[in-house]
């Protein structure tokens, strides 16, 4: 595998307004907390919607971006151009202006057997941070580009690491594309908007929300519960493709990670996920949380989500 974590991509599309004005015709999105499953209070105002998944699409049109030669063959420049690259999915965000950056993060890892499918993105990120599970790892290109020339809303990416320098994409965006491994590459976005435009929402807003775009007047609204909440002018929305594709040594790997996908007792049992964990813990010296399931309620989530992070701490970039 190569040492590069990201690339970027010029041209992104071969035809970029047919792409954009696809997302422009697929509303309605929704909060990003619905696809965390999160029953957080705090609801931003940006939104999400799976275009395809799973190698499956479900937007009429959306097979263009799913199948992106640019995007594959970035791939294979990060991960090694003997791979296998299987584009599998492809979901659009859509931010409104907001006093508030989308902090640095990295996505949620995928295991043999263990997924956000039946496990909690906190315990597959703490795996992943653990070093312990490699060996078991799916690994997964991610390419994003946007739609957006307003202030603020750079994109901000460390592909060296979070302690060294980063780089950064300032908009307005002309038809560009970073393309990396985001899994272990650090990455977020900069405050949307300017402080004039950004609403902090009274009531706030809930995962019930939708934000949704009217070609008759030009205008993204976000609704709920039958009510229009706000408006905002196209040109001050950002929007972003997100692509990810299954990245696999040889047709070997790619039958193993077909088999776990299939029946997940091929892959990963969390019984010897959570023996791993131990042996790991102790062989740092720590004592591990004595709940053989981690989150099988609130108070072991709370105790093994503590133990791991104070073992694999994960330390992200500030977006400044």
């Amino acid at each position: 595998m190569n040492a590069t974590t990201a690339v970027r991509r010029e041209p992104a599309f071969e035809d970029p307004a047919a792409v954009w004005a696809l997302t422009r015709s697929a509303p309605p999105y929704y909060p990003l907390g619905r696809d965390a499953a999160s029953a957080a209070t705090f609801v931003p105002p940006w939104f999400r919607q799976d275009f395809a998944s799973f190698g499956e699409v479900h937007v009429s049109g959306a097979e263009v971006i799913l199948h992106n030669p640019a995007y594959v063959d970035a791939a294979h420049e990060i991960f090694g151009a003997d791979v296998i690259v299987e584009p599998t999915t492809e979901y659009v965000n859509v931010m409104a202006p907001a006093a508030y950056p989308f902090v640095a993060h990295t996505d949620v890892p995928v295991f043999l057997g263990a997924s956000r499918k039946n496990m909690p993105a906190w315990f597959l990120n703490a795996m992943l941070a653990s070093g312990l599970f490699e060996a078991e790892r799916v690994r997964l290109a991610t390419a994003v580009a946007w739609s957006y020339g307003g202030p603020g809303g750079a994109f901000h990416y460390w592909p060296e690491g979070p302690e060294a320098s980063r780089q950064v994409v300032e908009p307005p965006f002309d038809n560009v594309a970073v393309v990396a491994d985001n899994e272990v590459t650090f990455h977020g976005v900069g405050k949307v908007g300017e402080r004039s435009t950004a609403i902090d929402f009274d009531p706030p807003l809930t995962l019930d929300a939708a934000m949704v775009f009217d070609g008759a007047d030009g205008q993204w609204h976000i609704d709920e519960a039958g009510a229009r909440r706000a408006s905002f002018p196209d040109d001050i929305i950002r929007t972003t493709i997100s692509w990810k594709a299954e990245i696999y040594r040889d047709e070997a790997e790619r039958g193993r990670v077909a088999a776990a996908q299939a029946d997940p007792s091929v892959g990963l049992s969390l019984d010897t996920i959570v023996a791993r964990l131990r042996a790991g813990l102790a062989a740092l010296g720590r004592t591990a949380p004595a709940s053989d399931h981690p989150f099988a309620d609130e108070a072991a989530s709370n105790e093994w989500s503590a133990a791991l992070g104070a073992a694999y701490p994960q330390p992200a970039p500030r977006i400044r």
